[in-house]
């Protein structure tokens, strides 16, 4: 969408609700009183939603088409072994619902104030809606809505539906939304808090420089190594028997016929399209006058660059539109013109309301479309993985029959000819009792492993679109600690990082002291023979460094008074340090870093007061939620 069509819109919703609704809202925000949330588990709740709100329902569908959208952005970054398990203890589910409810929320709080939204209003904003453009007209394509919808698994009345919510849903929140500002001296002290730059200079000791004691003798470390039990101690193994049902192991052996490959190329052929495309230039003026004499220079020889400069006082930059198809033009008519010309010609000016355009074309990339043999194999492969799903879940009917029989997993697989494969000992990190990773094992796999009992089945668990997984658990080696005499190298190892650190510290504390008087950070360098190192500018967060250095160490440094030594440690290193330089922030000098954080600031408050809002509206409508029905949906 247009920018003149996002300020249309943006426009329309606060011209709706005005000042008159904003103090509306905060009437009703001060009429709820209390803040808190009222939601509890309704157990006899309709088995078919999985919370209400006021009148309304969020419904199991609904639930579960959001959680899998965002499970499957998720298998986008994390592959598909993510899973809907994962997704749960990652709390994904429990965001989705909430994040349902809140929206619900605002819409009845907009019904319940008296907003309304007619069906011409949707209608419109439907039809200008750039997604259900076609490319070729850039007008409203019905088809293309048609199959958007397909896509998402929406009908139109229910797409309309989540639409007509929105609409409201924006109408009741401009008021929060649109008027909130920052007061500049707030903004002022935040901006000098957070991009105050300090530099400073700082040695680092090396535990392993610290000269220790003699060696430990046995009895040393052996106590050692029973203080420190859980350091030596060999984790929980279990020994499984694992069963998989994939559809990547069946997907190759799935027919499909010739006429079905052609027919999903003929439906989905415009993803197989790509429009013409033109690198297009453009001065504008606000004459035709001084077009025409733009046009003239052109045409006679002149650069387009240079007679932008001489005549419009445009610089190159300004210049240049980009790669753009013609459905991305705004306007029609410079569409039409921009694409009527050869390549490297000028066109004679064009009117439209901005103004009078002459406009160059550099370079053209013309339509292409990738013909059936191209993506035979790629469509092939996409029915097939679709069949290989319902032939899946078939398959994991009738090995759930087997076991219900009576067979073990063993026995049913063999009878299913599925693959079994035996593990002998695995942690709950995936390693084996070398410490080496084992292949192709899951978190989900790992979760449901170390959740089922020795000698028991677990229940056989679906994995979205790998498929599903059994496992049964052959045996259980439980947490010990490990013999003295094999880890003998290993306690030793530790006993002396323990006393090297120890020391270290105790020579930083003394030599902190000494900085306290006339000692200089550089004479300590000398004396220990390292290097006295100095740090780039940096912020708070450690940003700028340029340098590995313990947070505490940087916070240390933006408390210290003058020129305080302050310390901090790593796992093998201790740190001392002296700022060196500070550069107060100058929010007059980086306006636009100003704007951006008042603005930012800005949102926050917004954010705050709609989450007051949603409060608010908890407790007036009441909320409640189906546990088990959330359960189920997942």
């Amino acid at each position: 969408m247009s920018e003149k069509k996002k300020k249309k819109k943006k426009t329309f919703r606060e011209t709706l609700l005005g000042w008159g609704a904003k103090v509306l809202l905060a009437l009703l925000i001060l009429s709820f009183g209390v803040w808190g949330i009222a939601d509890y588990v309704a157990p006899q709740q309709n088995v078919g939603a999985v919370a209400t709100i006021g009148e309304r329902e969020v419904s199991n569908q609904q639930f579960s088409q959001e959680v899998r959208l965002q499970v499957r952005r998720l298998q986008g970054i994390f592959g598909n072994g993510f899973t809907n398990e994962q997704a749960k203890a990652m709390g994904i589910a429990e965001n989705v619902l909430q994040s349902l409810i809140q929206r619900n929320l605002f819409a009845e709080g907009a019904i319940s104030i008296g907003l309304l939204v007619s069906n011409d209003l949707v209608s419109r904003e439907i039809r200008n809606d750039d997604r259900f453009k076609s490319q070729t007209s850039g007008s409203f394509d019905r088809n293309i809505f048609d199959q958007t919808m397909q896509n998402a698994g929406l009908s139109e009345s229910g797409y309309i539906s989540l639409f007509r919510d929105d609409l409201l849903r924006g109408q009741f929140l401009s008021g929060v939304q649109n008027g909130q500002t920052v007061p500049a001296s707030l903004a002022d002290l935040v901006y000098r808090y957070r991009n105050e730059k300090r530099s400073a200079n700082y040695i680092a000791i090396k535990h392993s420089s610290v000269s220790t004691a003699p060696p430990a003798n046995d009895d040393v470390l052996k106590n050692f190594h029973k203080d420190n039990a859980a350091q030596f101690t060999a984790p929980e193994y279990r020994a499984i028997t694992l069963v998989r049902l994939r559809i990547k192991d069946i997907v190759d052996e799935i027919d499909v016929a010739k006429d079905k490959i052609k027919e999903a190329y003929e439906d989905r052929i415009n993803e197989f399209k790509t429009p013409e495309r033109r690198k297009i230039q453009q001065i504008l003026v606000s004459d035709e006058a001084k077009a025409k004499e733009v046009y003239e220079k052109i045409a006679a020889g002149g650069d387009f660059a240079k007679v932008a400069k001489d005549v419009a006082k445009l610089d190159a930059a300004t210049l240049d539109l980009g790669m753009l198809t013609k459905a991305q033009l705004p306007l029609k008519e410079l569409a039409d013109a921009a694409f009527s010309l050869a390549a490297n010609t000028t066109s004679t000016p064009v009117k439209s309301a901005l103004g009078w355009h002459v406009l160059r074309v550099t370079e053209i990339q013309n339509a292409t479309q990738k013909m059936f043999p191209e993506v035979r194999a790629e469509l092939k492969k996409a029915i097939a993985a679709d069949k290989a799903v319902d032939g899946l879940y078939n398959l994991a009917n009738k090995f759930e029959d087997e076991l219900g029989g009576g067979a073990s997993i063993t026995e049913a697989a063999q009878r299913l000819n599925f693959t079994l494969r035996k593990i002998p000992a695995v942690s709950s990190t995936g390693a084996d009792t070398t410490g080496t990773k084992v292949d192709d094992l899951t978190a989900n796999i790992l979760q449901v492993a170390f959740g089922t009992e020795q000698d028991q089945d677990s229940a056989l668990t679906d994995v979205g679109d790998s498929g599903y997984f059994i496992l049964h658990v052959d045996g259980v080696t439980n947490p010990t600690l490990r013999p003295f005499a094999k880890v003998r190298s290993d306690v030793q190892l530790a006993w002396k990082s323990e006393q090297q650190a120890t020391a270290a510290e105790k020579k930083v504390k003394a030599i902190m002291d000494r900085l306290k008087g006339s000692t200089k950070l550089a004479d300590i360098a000398k004396e220990l023979k390292v290097k006295l190192k100095t740090t780039a500018e940096f912020i708070r967060t450690g940003a700028g460094l340029k340098a590995q250095l313990p947070g505490a160490l940087v916070s240390g440094l933006f408390k210290a008074k003058g020129n305080t030594a302050v310390s901090a440690a790593s796992n093998d290193t201790h740190f001392i340090a002296q700022v060196k330089d500070i550069k107060a922030a100058n929010p007059v000098a980086d306006k636009q870093g100003f704007d951006q954080l008042k603005a930012q600031l800005s949102s926050n408050i917004s954010n705050d007061i709609s989450t007051q809002l949603a409060n608010a509206l908890r407790t007036k409508l009441g909320v409640t939620i189906n546990r088990a029905a959330v359960d189920s949906a997942l």
